[in-house]
């Protein structure tokens, strides 16, 4: 009896202390104790084993031993993996809070920085607003000075000064005084200034201005430019008529060079000067322009000479183009392109009627051949013809 009692309380307190350690471990003894149970049991029911039950318990017993370590270790290892998972979990907690603190952090910088854009750019819209306010007001008072400089000088009388030119005696600043001429080279004066030049023998005379001084006198000028005080994009009738103050920015009017080339052999001078008052010139041996119905094509252009270089060569034989009449053999209205009127071809190598900027672009006055100008815009420009 001693020995039955032994074992089954050591199993109780061995289930009891290892309850808590999972519900393996106490199926385990529960499964040991049944061993054992069933072992004693067997000890009563057979007397001549009752001898040998001894050794069978501390069999029993250091297995017994053996499972209580195994189980101990698991616990620990158990518990150990327990600490491991909560630093773990309290770790990510701690990064959790970082990562939470970073992004209201950088949340806070993204919104400040949105609102300062936002700031900035309603103020550069009010600001763009207010500069196209500018704008538009220059743009609708630079409509309204060509007009009313075209109703001014119906009302002005006739300038005689020009950039570097001299101005004629005092005796040709009165139309009504101005002596009626030919031709420029076939007067007698020795000074430069308005002559009345008649086209033809029933004609009105026309006023221009002959410079008497410069490569040996005689030249008629039929285009002049300094200042950029008259807007040279213009249309087919302004470019036919004539517009500008003669003497001062003018173009004389392609029906008027055409009435005086076709009467005789005419040479053409082009002086040239940019805004660095570098000057050249270019001189042809001929020059004369076919009329109206040749849209005023520029029909005869003879050898170059001088120290521009040739840029209008190119342009011989094509017709005259204006951004209202496109008669250039090219896919594009070149005058609009480029800002001016113009014998284009496809489109050009000068532009003397183009923008007067001070800037390089092939829409500025330009003569492009020379080497040292290319596309730079120029100041000034003198067109003159000269019967031979």
């Amino acid at each position: 009896r001693s020995i039955r009692a032994k074992p089954m309380i050591y199993s109780r307190a061995k289930i009891d202390s290892s309850g808590s350690r999972g519900r393996m471990a106490s199926k385990c003894l529960q499964y040991l104790s049944l061993i054992v149970a069933t072992s004693v049991c067997a000890a009563e029911l057979t007397p001549q084993n009752i001898s040998t039950s001894g050794f069978g318990y501390e069999l029993v017993q250091e297995r017994l031993d053996q499972l209580q370590f195994s189980f101990l270790e698991l616990f620990v290892h158990v518990k150990e993996l327990g600490e491991t998972v909560l630093n773990n979990q309290r770790s990510l907690e701690g990064n959790q809070q970082q990562v939470n603190q970073l992004m209201h952090h950088h949340q806070k910088q993204l919104t400040d920085r949105v609102d300062d854009l936002q700031v900035g750019v309603s103020a550069n819209v009010s600001l763009v607003a207010d500069y196209s306010k500018q704008i538009l007001n220059l743009q609708t008072i630079c409509a309204n000075h060509d007009k009313i400089r075209q109703e001014l000088d119906k009302f002005r009388p006739n300038s005689t000064h020009a950039l570097n030119l001299e101005s004629p005696s005092q005796d040709l600043k009165d139309d009504t005084k101005k002596a009626t001429i030919k031709s420029c080279k076939s007067t007698n004066s020795k000074a430069s200034g308005i002559f009345n030049l008649l086209l033809a023998n029933d004609s009105v005379p026309i006023s221009v201005f002959c410079e008497m001084q410069r490569f040996g006198g005689g030249w008629l000028v039929i285009q002049q430019r300094f200042d950029g005080s008259v807007n040279f994009y213009r249309g087919w009738s302004d470019y036919r008529d004539g517009f500008g103050v003669i003497g001062e920015e003018f173009w004389l009017g392609l029906e008027a060079i055409h009435q005086i080339t076709k009467r005789g052999t005419y040479e053409l001078m082009v002086e040239l000067e940019d805004f660095s008052a570098n000057y050249k010139y270019a001189r042809y041996t001929e020059f004369q322009l076919g009329g109206e119905a040749e849209k005023y094509a520029l029909k005869k252009l003879g050898s170059y000479s001088g120290t521009a270089d040739d840029s209008l060569a190119y342009h011989k034989g094509m017709n005259f183009s204006t951004f209202d009449s496109d008669n250039d053999p090219h896919s594009s209205n070149c005058a609009k392109q480029y800002k001016g009127a113009w014998w284009y071809q496809a489109c050009h190598y000068s532009n003397l009627n183009g923008e007067h900027l001070n800037q390089k672009s092939a829409a500025t006055i330009n003569w492009q051949k020379s080497t040292s100008w290319a596309e730079a815009g120029l100041k000034y420009t003198r067109m003159m013809i000269r019967e031979k």
